[in-house]
């Protein structure tokens, strides 16, 4: 992208896909985080030809999404006048909020039941590589095709468009997804349950977005799109590091409510020190691999770009942070004491938007990068004392530290290589041993049952006889 298009660009590109994120979540009115913690229950307990969820889900979400329309019809000039100093190319293409929101929705809506239905594979390999794949089609199309950036914009909604439709004939073909008439007798029965739950738990969610996203809201709104196209690359970049979290959330999600179901405390307790542990590896083989080519990184995207490789550094150990403390959130959200996230939530994202302000007053862009680190840190502290206390669990142990040190033992003996011939040998060289020594080191250590079954399972499909 950088070849290609201008930090201004980018930074629109980017605060798109944040802000579109955000109103999707809210225009949801809580329908995402009821199908995570009651499709079980109206699995287990109905036939697909009786259960209503879908139907209900369906229309509470199209409820919001008119919702969200009339509020930007009616708010717009106020949204113009907070934007249009600093970043008037994102009030020129404000019109691509509408389509991009609907999908992202839509696809939001569709990975909840695939959750549900264990279809976790399906539904995170178009999120992760699907969309990017379509992305990067479009992306070459407007780079050698001649077509103009507002081409490129009017279509950027169709990577979204086409990994929701995929996932819906996945999910559509297990026969469990049909929109039945009538209220069932799980309605009936859970339906308060549900309202108070999604209440609070949509609420949280908001907010745990907006924790996220008012970083780059608020840099665009400040000191305008081109820092908001630097921050946004280096969020990219970090981005590689969720998706190994992103496929534990799908996979523990369902299995943590069938647990809270049966009141499986030592399953539980399993998943929380599994998902620490596997996560940690995971994080810190990506991160070193990351870090290790940042100098290349800076030098392919030209010297305007020098301060990135610092906002890497701090948004990737505040990612650190967040994996090592495991599916703390799941746990919460899934239990009983889901109302403790709302409250954690607001008052974790009163001080992320406090912190932003006055951080990127005083030390610009990177101000940004230190106030995600604290609330990340802050965020994840408060969760983990919460069940520590409240369940008498934790995640962490010794495997934990000795997958930290060995990755970072492994970047500090990768660092004393020389420069190899150019930016890209040299970054496939330094990203190849890397991961080589700190895999082999995690396997011989035996950090992780996960890991290492899964290296038995490749290592007998490659050396099959």
């Amino acid at each position: 992208m950088p070849k290609i298009f201008s930090q201004e660009q980018i930074g629109l590109t980017r605060v798109l896909i944040d802000v579109c994120t955000l109103l999707a979540t809210v225009a949801s009115l809580g329908a995402v985080p009821v199908i995570n913690k009651f499709f079980t229950f109206y699995n287990y307990y109905l036939k697909p030809d009786h259960n209503d969820l879908p139907k209900l889900t369906l229309l509470v979400s199209l409820v919001g999404y008119i919702l969200f329309f009339l509020f930007t019809v009616i708010f717009k000039d106020l949204i113009v006048r907070k934007f249009s100093g600093n970043s008037p190319l994102f009030i020129e293409y404000f019109y691509a909020i509408y389509p991009l929101t609907f999908f992202i929705l839509a696809y939001n809506m569709l990975e909840a039941f695939a959750w549900g239905l264990h279809k976790t594979i399906a539904s995170n390999f178009l999120k992760e590589t699907g969309i990017r794949i379509a992305s990067t089609i479009i992306l070459l199309l407007f780079a050698f095709s001649g077509i103009s950036f507002t081409q490129y914009i009017n279509f950027f909604w169709l990577p979204y468009a086409i990994a929701a439709i995929a996932l819906f004939l996945i999910v559509r073909r297990t026969g469990e997804l049909r929109l039945t008439g009538g209220i069932s007798n799980v309605t009936r029965r859970l339906g308060r349950r549900m309202f108070v739950f999604s209440s609070y738990v949509f609420s949280s969610n908001v907010f745990s977005l907006l924790r996220k996203t008012n970083d780059i809201l608020i840099i665009s709104s400040l000191q305008g799109l081109e820092q908001a196209g630097l921050f946004s690359y280096a969020t990219f970049v970090i981005s590689f590091m969720e998706v190994p979290q992103r496929s534990m959330y799908a996979i523990t999600t369902p299995i943590l409510a069938t647990a809270w179901r049966n009141r499986d405390m030592a399953k539980i307790q399993e998943l929380y020190t599994k998902s620490s542990i596997t996560l940690s590896i995971a994080g810190m083989g990506i991160f070193g691999a990351i870090w290790l080519s940042h100098n290349n990184l800076v030098t392919f995207l030209g010297p305007e770009w020098t301060s990135i490789s610092n906002i890497i550094l701090i948004l990737g150990i505040a990612k650190m942070i967040d994996l090592i403390t495991g599916v703390n959130n799941q746990i919460i959200q899934t239990s009983n004491f889901w109302r403790f996230d709302f409250v954690c939530s607001i008052l974790v994202v009163i001080i992320s938007v406090v912190l932003n302000y006055i951080m990127q007053k005083r030390i610009g862009t990177i101000g940004a990068a230190y106030a995600d680190l604290i609330t990340v840190a802050l965020f994840n502290l408060i969760r983990y004392l919460f069940i520590l206390i409240r369940f008498k669990i934790q995640p962490l142990n010794l495997k934990t530290a000795g997958a930290l040190l060995l990755g970072i033992a492994g970047v500090l003996l990768v660092q004393q290589l020389p420069f190899i011939w150019n930016i890209y040998a040299d970054t496939i060289v330094r990203t190849m041993l890397y991961i080589t020594l700190f895999g082999a080191a995690v396997i011989l250590t035996r950090l992780s049952e996960d890991v290492n079954n899964m290296w038995r399972m490749m290592k007998a499909k490659v050396w099959k006889p």
